[in-house]
Protein backbone atom coordinates (compact mmCIF):
# COMPACT_ATOMS: atom_id res chain seq x y z
CA UNK A 1 0.00 0.00 0.00
CA UNK A 2 1.41 3.25 -1.03
CA UNK A 3 0.64 6.70 1.38
CA UNK A 4 2.04 10.14 0.89
CA UNK A 5 3.20 12.45 3.73
CA UNK A 6 4.70 15.47 3.83
CA UNK A 7 8.32 15.40 4.89
CA UNK A 8 9.20 13.90 8.24
CA UNK A 9 5.83 14.81 8.88
CA UNK A 10 3.37 11.59 9.84
CA UNK A 11 0.57 13.72 11.75
CA UNK A 12 -2.44 11.16 11.42
CA UNK A 13 -5.02 13.75 10.60
CA UNK A 14 -8.37 11.96 10.80
CA UNK A 15 -9.85 12.55 7.18
CA UNK A 16 -6.62 11.18 5.67
CA UNK A 17 -5.09 7.61 5.26
CA UNK A 18 -2.20 8.01 8.04
CA UNK A 19 -5.37 8.75 10.17
CA UNK A 20 -7.47 5.61 8.79
CA UNK A 21 -4.69 3.49 9.68
CA UNK A 22 -3.78 4.88 13.01
CA UNK A 23 -7.91 3.62 13.25
CA UNK A 24 -7.23 -0.06 12.15
CA UNK A 25 -3.58 0.22 14.74
CA UNK A 26 -1.17 0.97 12.19
CA UNK A 27 1.11 3.91 13.20
CA UNK A 28 3.01 5.34 10.41
CA UNK A 29 5.08 7.19 12.69
CA UNK A 30 6.39 4.34 14.42
CA UNK A 31 6.98 2.73 10.90
CA UNK A 32 9.00 5.32 9.85
CA UNK A 33 11.55 5.08 12.53
CA UNK A 34 12.39 1.60 11.26
CA UNK A 35 12.27 1.62 7.59
CA UNK A 36 13.41 -1.92 5.52
CA UNK A 37 14.62 0.70 2.93
CA UNK A 38 15.01 4.44 3.92
CA UNK A 39 15.77 6.95 0.76
CA UNK A 40 14.09 9.91 2.29
CA UNK A 41 17.63 11.85 2.30
CA UNK A 42 18.07 11.23 -1.16
CA UNK A 43 14.49 11.03 -2.85
CA UNK A 44 12.04 11.38 -0.17
CA UNK A 45 10.73 7.70 -0.26
CA UNK A 46 11.04 4.69 2.33
CA UNK A 47 9.68 1.34 2.53
CA UNK A 48 8.14 -0.16 5.56
CA UNK A 49 9.10 -3.65 7.11
CA UNK A 50 6.29 -5.92 7.08
CA UNK A 51 3.27 -4.90 9.06
CA UNK A 52 2.42 -7.27 11.45
CA UNK A 53 -1.08 -8.12 13.00
CA UNK A 54 -3.18 -6.05 10.69
CA UNK A 55 -6.04 -7.52 8.90
CA UNK A 56 -5.73 -5.61 5.77
CA UNK A 57 -4.92 -6.58 1.96
CA UNK A 58 -0.94 -5.85 2.47
CA UNK A 59 2.27 -6.36 4.15
CA UNK A 60 4.32 -3.61 3.53
CA UNK A 61 3.42 0.19 3.66
CA UNK A 62 5.70 2.76 0.98
CA UNK A 63 5.63 6.62 1.71
CA UNK A 64 6.36 8.68 -0.82
CA UNK A 65 7.06 12.45 1.10
CA UNK A 66 6.31 15.55 -0.29
CA UNK A 67 7.55 18.99 0.03
CA UNK A 68 5.69 21.27 2.33
CA UNK A 69 3.29 23.66 0.67
CA UNK A 70 4.80 26.56 2.36
CA UNK A 71 7.86 25.85 0.59
CA UNK A 72 6.49 25.81 -3.01
CA UNK A 73 6.74 29.15 -4.90
CA UNK A 74 5.00 27.30 -8.36
CA UNK A 75 2.56 24.80 -9.07
CA UNK A 76 4.79 23.58 -11.79
CA UNK A 77 7.69 23.07 -9.08
CA UNK A 78 5.07 21.32 -7.06
CA UNK A 79 3.82 19.08 -10.16
CA UNK A 80 8.30 18.34 -11.00
CA UNK A 81 8.79 17.13 -7.27
CA UNK A 82 5.70 15.06 -7.41
CA UNK A 83 6.41 13.32 -10.52
CA UNK A 84 9.70 12.92 -9.42
CA UNK A 85 9.32 11.52 -6.12
CA UNK A 86 7.01 8.94 -7.69
CA UNK A 87 9.56 8.22 -10.57
CA UNK A 88 11.84 7.24 -7.59
CA UNK A 89 9.20 5.60 -5.78
CA UNK A 90 9.13 2.91 -8.42
CA UNK A 91 13.17 2.51 -8.85
CA UNK A 92 12.70 1.97 -4.93
CA UNK A 93 10.70 -1.14 -5.43
CA UNK A 94 12.79 -2.48 -8.32
CA UNK A 95 15.35 -2.39 -5.52
CA UNK A 96 13.41 -4.06 -2.91
CA UNK A 97 12.78 -6.89 -5.33
CA UNK A 98 16.38 -7.14 -5.75
CA UNK A 99 16.38 -7.66 -1.82
CA UNK A 100 13.73 -10.27 -1.82
CA UNK A 101 10.57 -8.05 -1.31
CA UNK A 102 8.82 -8.67 -3.88
CA UNK A 103 5.73 -6.76 -4.81
CA UNK A 104 3.00 -8.17 -6.48
CA UNK A 105 0.01 -6.15 -5.97
CA UNK A 106 0.16 -2.13 -5.41
CA UNK A 107 -2.28 0.31 -4.74
CA UNK A 108 -1.02 3.89 -5.61
CA UNK A 109 -3.38 7.01 -4.62
CA UNK A 110 -3.74 10.03 -7.02
CA UNK A 111 -0.88 11.85 -5.57
CA UNK A 112 -1.18 16.20 -6.06
CA UNK A 113 -4.80 16.11 -6.41
CA UNK A 114 -5.70 17.36 -2.98
CA UNK A 115 -4.69 20.11 -1.05
CA UNK A 116 -1.82 20.20 -3.53
CA UNK A 117 -4.29 21.25 -6.44
CA UNK A 118 -2.41 19.31 -9.41
CA UNK A 119 -5.12 19.04 -12.07
CA UNK A 120 -5.06 15.19 -12.61
CA UNK A 121 -4.85 15.44 -16.86
CA UNK A 122 -1.34 16.79 -15.81
CA UNK A 123 -0.25 14.07 -13.50
CA UNK A 124 -2.23 11.09 -15.27
CA UNK A 125 -0.48 10.15 -18.30
CA UNK A 126 3.22 10.29 -16.43
CA UNK A 127 1.75 7.85 -13.72
CA UNK A 128 0.54 5.89 -15.77
CA UNK A 129 3.79 5.56 -17.67
CA UNK A 130 5.53 5.00 -14.65
CA UNK A 131 3.23 1.73 -13.76
CA UNK A 132 3.32 0.48 -17.41
CA UNK A 133 6.98 0.40 -17.34
CA UNK A 134 7.32 -1.13 -14.06
CA UNK A 135 4.57 -3.88 -14.75
CA UNK A 136 6.73 -4.63 -18.06
CA UNK A 137 10.17 -4.90 -16.10
CA UNK A 138 9.04 -6.27 -13.33
CA UNK A 139 8.13 -10.01 -13.58
CA UNK A 140 6.67 -10.54 -9.72
CA UNK A 141 3.68 -7.59 -9.74
CA UNK A 142 0.63 -9.09 -10.63
CA UNK A 143 -1.64 -5.55 -10.81
CA UNK A 144 -1.56 -1.83 -9.95
CA UNK A 145 -4.81 0.14 -8.05
CA UNK A 146 -4.88 3.94 -8.61
CA UNK A 147 -6.65 4.44 -5.71
CA UNK A 148 -8.89 8.30 -5.39
CA UNK A 149 -12.47 9.21 -3.96
CA UNK A 150 -12.52 11.54 -6.71
CA UNK A 151 -15.07 10.60 -9.72
CA UNK A 152 -13.54 13.25 -11.32
CA UNK A 153 -10.27 11.95 -11.27
CA UNK A 154 -10.94 8.22 -11.69
CA UNK A 155 -12.25 9.14 -14.98
CA UNK A 156 -9.35 11.00 -16.08
CA UNK A 157 -7.81 8.52 -15.23
CA UNK A 158 -9.71 5.90 -16.93
CA UNK A 159 -10.12 8.06 -19.95
CA UNK A 160 -5.94 8.54 -20.06
CA UNK A 161 -5.33 4.75 -19.70
CA UNK A 162 -8.31 3.52 -22.28
CA UNK A 163 -6.75 6.28 -24.93
CA UNK A 164 -3.27 4.44 -23.99
CA UNK A 165 -4.86 0.85 -24.86
CA UNK A 166 -6.72 2.07 -28.30
CA UNK A 167 -3.59 3.37 -29.70
CA UNK A 168 -1.27 0.26 -28.70
CA UNK A 169 -4.37 -1.76 -30.41
CA UNK A 170 -3.91 0.70 -33.43
CA UNK A 171 -0.07 -0.06 -33.55
CA UNK A 172 -0.58 -3.76 -33.55
CA UNK A 173 -3.02 -3.58 -36.37
CA UNK A 174 -0.35 -1.07 -38.51
CA UNK A 175 2.76 -3.39 -37.79
CA UNK A 176 0.49 -6.28 -39.58
CA UNK A 177 -0.30 -3.70 -42.64
CA UNK A 178 0.99 -3.68 -45.93
CA UNK A 179 4.55 -2.20 -45.27
CA UNK A 180 4.89 1.79 -47.06
CA UNK A 181 1.37 2.27 -46.02
CA UNK A 182 0.46 5.65 -45.82
CA UNK A 183 0.04 6.25 -42.25
CA UNK A 184 -3.47 7.98 -43.47
CA UNK A 185 -4.47 4.23 -43.62
CA UNK A 186 -4.53 3.32 -39.80
CA UNK A 187 -5.59 6.90 -38.82
CA UNK A 188 -6.23 10.32 -39.66
CA UNK A 189 -3.10 11.65 -37.51
CA UNK A 190 -0.64 10.40 -35.64
CA UNK A 191 1.51 12.85 -33.63
CA UNK A 192 4.76 11.55 -33.19
CA UNK A 193 6.05 13.72 -30.22
CA UNK A 194 10.00 14.24 -30.23
CA UNK A 195 11.46 15.86 -26.49
CA UNK A 196 14.16 16.04 -24.01
CA UNK A 197 13.73 14.09 -20.74
CA UNK A 198 14.32 18.12 -19.39
CA UNK A 199 10.46 19.07 -21.11
CA UNK A 200 8.69 15.88 -19.75
CA UNK A 201 6.03 17.54 -18.11
CA UNK A 202 5.31 19.45 -21.11
CA UNK A 203 5.46 16.53 -23.40
CA UNK A 204 2.83 14.56 -21.35
CA UNK A 205 0.57 17.79 -20.66
CA UNK A 206 0.91 18.32 -24.77
CA UNK A 207 -0.15 14.43 -25.14
CA UNK A 208 -3.13 14.82 -22.95
CA UNK A 209 -4.24 17.91 -25.13
CA UNK A 210 -3.98 16.15 -28.27
CA UNK A 211 -5.56 13.03 -27.41
CA UNK A 212 -8.61 14.97 -25.81
CA UNK A 213 -8.96 16.40 -29.71
CA UNK A 214 -8.69 12.90 -30.82
CA UNK A 215 -5.44 13.00 -32.09
CA UNK A 216 -3.13 9.75 -31.63
CA UNK A 217 0.03 10.40 -29.86
CA UNK A 218 3.24 8.56 -30.11
CA UNK A 219 6.37 9.15 -27.69
CA UNK A 220 8.45 7.32 -25.40
CA UNK A 221 8.49 5.85 -23.44
CA UNK A 222 4.83 5.18 -22.78
CA UNK A 223 4.31 3.83 -25.96
CA UNK A 224 7.66 1.93 -26.83
CA UNK A 225 6.88 -1.75 -27.35
CA UNK A 226 8.67 -4.43 -25.05
CA UNK A 227 11.78 -1.71 -24.76
CA UNK A 228 13.06 -1.86 -27.98
CA UNK A 229 13.16 2.29 -28.34
CA UNK A 230 15.46 2.20 -31.47
CA UNK A 231 13.00 0.12 -33.53
CA UNK A 232 9.82 1.54 -32.11
CA UNK A 233 10.66 4.79 -32.80
CA UNK A 234 12.22 4.73 -36.31
CA UNK A 235 8.47 2.46 -36.78
CA UNK A 236 6.46 5.78 -35.12
CA UNK A 237 8.22 8.27 -37.37
CA UNK A 238 8.04 6.05 -40.28
CA UNK A 239 3.87 6.53 -39.55
CA UNK A 240 3.37 9.38 -38.43
CA UNK A 241 1.28 12.59 -40.21
CA UNK A 242 2.38 14.97 -37.57
CA UNK A 243 6.22 15.28 -36.41
CA UNK A 244 5.95 17.90 -33.18
CA UNK A 245 9.49 18.55 -31.71
CA UNK A 246 9.52 20.86 -28.44
CA UNK A 247 12.51 22.97 -28.76
CA UNK A 248 14.24 24.23 -25.99
CA UNK A 249 17.39 24.81 -24.30
CA UNK A 250 17.23 20.66 -23.05
CA UNK A 251 16.59 19.59 -26.72
CA UNK A 252 18.78 21.59 -28.01
CA UNK A 253 21.59 19.37 -26.16
CA UNK A 254 19.73 16.72 -27.15
CA UNK A 255 21.06 14.04 -29.56
CA UNK A 256 18.30 11.94 -29.13
CA UNK A 257 15.99 14.72 -30.29
CA UNK A 258 18.21 15.70 -33.51
CA UNK A 259 18.53 12.20 -34.40
CA UNK A 260 14.61 11.94 -34.29
CA UNK A 261 14.42 15.44 -36.40
CA UNK A 262 16.45 14.09 -39.32
CA UNK A 263 14.59 10.96 -39.63
CA UNK A 264 11.47 13.07 -39.61
CA UNK A 265 13.27 15.28 -42.00
CA UNK A 266 14.20 12.65 -44.42
CA UNK A 267 10.38 12.12 -44.68
CA UNK A 268 9.36 15.40 -45.92
CA UNK A 269 6.80 15.34 -48.61
CA UNK A 270 6.23 12.17 -47.85
CA UNK A 271 3.19 12.72 -45.84
CA UNK A 272 4.84 13.95 -42.91
CA UNK A 273 4.03 17.92 -41.45
CA UNK A 274 6.53 19.11 -39.12
CA UNK A 275 5.51 21.49 -36.22
CA UNK A 276 7.79 22.71 -34.19
CA UNK A 277 6.70 24.01 -30.72
CA UNK A 278 9.69 26.65 -29.60
CA UNK A 279 9.49 27.05 -25.95
CA UNK A 280 12.49 30.19 -25.46
CA UNK A 281 14.71 32.23 -27.33
CA UNK A 282 17.87 30.05 -27.10
CA UNK A 283 20.04 30.55 -30.43
CA UNK A 284 19.45 27.30 -32.66
CA UNK A 285 22.78 25.23 -32.78
CA UNK A 286 24.44 24.89 -36.65
CA UNK A 287 22.32 21.51 -37.12
CA UNK A 288 19.02 22.52 -35.43
CA UNK A 289 19.44 25.88 -37.65
CA UNK A 290 19.79 23.51 -40.75
CA UNK A 291 16.89 20.87 -40.31
CA UNK A 292 14.47 24.01 -38.90
CA UNK A 293 15.12 27.19 -40.25
CA UNK A 294 12.84 26.43 -43.18
CA UNK A 295 10.06 25.15 -41.00
CA UNK A 296 7.08 27.17 -39.47
CA UNK A 297 7.37 26.92 -35.57
CA UNK A 298 4.79 28.22 -33.14
CA UNK A 299 6.53 30.49 -30.27
CA UNK A 300 5.51 29.17 -26.92
CA UNK A 301 8.03 31.71 -25.56
CA UNK A 302 5.09 34.18 -24.30
CA UNK A 303 3.10 33.29 -21.11
CA UNK A 304 1.24 31.22 -20.00
CA UNK A 305 2.68 27.94 -21.29
CA UNK A 306 -1.11 26.55 -20.69
CA UNK A 307 -2.52 28.58 -23.48
CA UNK A 308 -0.07 28.49 -25.90
CA UNK A 309 0.26 24.51 -25.65
CA UNK A 310 -3.48 25.07 -25.94
CA UNK A 311 -3.38 26.76 -29.29
CA UNK A 312 -0.35 24.53 -30.05
CA UNK A 313 -3.18 21.61 -30.05
CA UNK A 314 -6.29 23.68 -31.68
CA UNK A 315 -4.20 24.51 -34.65
CA UNK A 316 -2.45 20.95 -35.10
CA UNK A 317 -6.26 19.64 -34.65
CA UNK A 318 -7.33 22.15 -37.75
CA UNK A 319 -4.39 21.07 -40.11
Amino acid sequence: MTISAFRRDYYPVQSTLLGALLRKGISVENLARDPAIDLRDLCNVWLSREVQGAALPFSRIGCIEMVSLHNQDQSTDLEQSILSSIHAYFLMLDLATCAGMCVESLGLPVLGGGNQHVATELISIPVLNECLSFLMRNEWVRDIHIITRNQGQAYQFARALDTSYSFAQSSTRADASVPGANAAQTADKLAFISYSSGDKNIADNLCVKLESRGIKAWYAPRDVRSGDYASSIVDAIERCTHFVVIIGEHSLKSQHVLNEIDLAFHRLGKGVTFCPLRLDKEKLGPAFTYYLSRQHWMDACVPPLEQRLEEFANKLSEN
